[in-house]
């Protein structure tokens, strides 16, 4: 229990749109071909690279961003600015744009573009501290979800689509697609400054990290079944499949803890959005804001199917980056908290590269 607690508290912090949109919206197109997807993007690649940048966290004991300041410089700083935002931003117009915009758009009947627009002015705003009460509401509201979709699951039946492997093609653009939300935007420096605090518990963070990326794949599979056994279309057909269980009063409820979940993370996605345009233009904080606020603004504008695509190949920059700062680590040695939870087991000596 030490552990699970904290792994799946890890793993609601991660739910955004690729959990409650992406997934279930290819879900109610691609049926149980969508279960290797899910498994594949979250509780295989997923896994790995979040125990690799937890691992980053516990044996330097530092954040990502700050160690890849330190051992690059200037250099290292706008990389790490462009390989987040290249992810971030498209990913915060899916979740906060096309995502909310649909939300929004069912419980108003605002029309979607306008509801995009005002999701992002609200996200903005928020991310600037305005409204900071709302944000705490949106903090409480969130914690309704993950009961609600059990509820579902339970209702309807497992049994309605059984879990199976898919017979014909594997979409690796979506894996891909999905991946790069795991690897990118903010996500890994989440991981790596959460395991930079856990440093004292050597091994065990990296273990942490890994079962929440590993509980969050669960969750998102059952978001998909969900979906399936309810066999309705996108989008936001998670929203849809909840209205149809649970009647007009309930999935309003549930759309609303949908849309707390959204807000509890556009608002730090905003925060990483604009950090990083301020690292790369040299600007104050609020004029970045409104630059980054515009380009996801923008972006929301693409083809969904466009945005999907394009970020199943910027994702892989993070990745490099993150597998270079691996390497780099391990050369130079491990956080001494990390390296005594390894003595009873290995030989201590000086250089890592001996480490059996």
């Amino acid at each position: 229990m030490g552990t699970l607690l904290p792994a799946i508290s890890l793993a609601l912090v991660h739910i955004a749109g690729d959990n409650a949109g992406v997934v279930p919206d290819a879900a109610a197109l691609a049926g149980a071909d969508i279960y290797i997807v899910t498994i594949m993007a979250y509780m295989v690649l997923g896994a790995i690279i979040t125990g690799m940048c937890a691992w980053i966290g516990a044996c330097s004991g530092f954040e990502l961003g700050v160690l890849v300041r330190r051992k690059y410089g200037c250099f290292g700083k706008k990389l790490l600015a462009i390989a987040i935002l290249v992810i971030s931003l498209p990913a915060s117009a899916l979740t906060g744009g096309y995502f909310c915009g649909w939300l929004v758009h069912g419980l108003t009947g605002l029309p979607h573009p306008l509801a995009v627009f005002l999701c992002l002015v609200v996200f903005t705003l928020l991310a600037g501290g305005y409204w900071e009460e709302l944000l705490s509401a949106a903090g409480y509201g969130s914690l309704l979800l993950v009961p609600i979709v059990l509820l579902l699951i339970v209702g309807e039946g497992w049994s309605a689509a059984p879990l199976a492997l898919p017979a014909g093609k594997v979409d690796w653009l979506l894996i891909l697609a999905l991946f790069s939300y795991n690897s990118g935007g903010m996500r890994p420096i989440l991981v790596t400054e959460a395991a930079s605090y856990l440093a004292k518990r050597g091994r065990r963070a990296v273990l942490l990290a890994i079962a929440a990326k590993l509980v969050e794949g669960m969750i998102t599979l059952v978001m998909a079944q969900v979906v399936i056994s309810a066999g309705t279309q996108g989008p936001m057909a998670l929203s849809a499949a909840a209205e149809k269980m649970l009647g007009t009063v309930g999935g309003i409820i549930f759309d609303c803890s949908l849309l707390c979940v959204f807000l509890n993370t556009m608002v730090p996605a905003m925060m990483v959005n604009a950090r990083q345009t301020a690292s790369l233009t040299g600007l104050k904080f609020w004029p970045s804001l409104f630059i980054a606020g515009s380009v996801v603004y923008l972006t929301t504008w693409i083809d969904y199917h466009t945005i999907l695509a394009i970020m199943s190949g910027t994702g892989l920059m993070m990745v490099g980056l993150i597998f270079y700062t691996v390497i780099n680590v391990y050369k130079e040695g491990i956080h001494p908290a990390y390296q005594k939870q390894f003595s009873n087991q290995v030989k201590m000596i000086e250089k890592p590269e001996n480490l059996s």
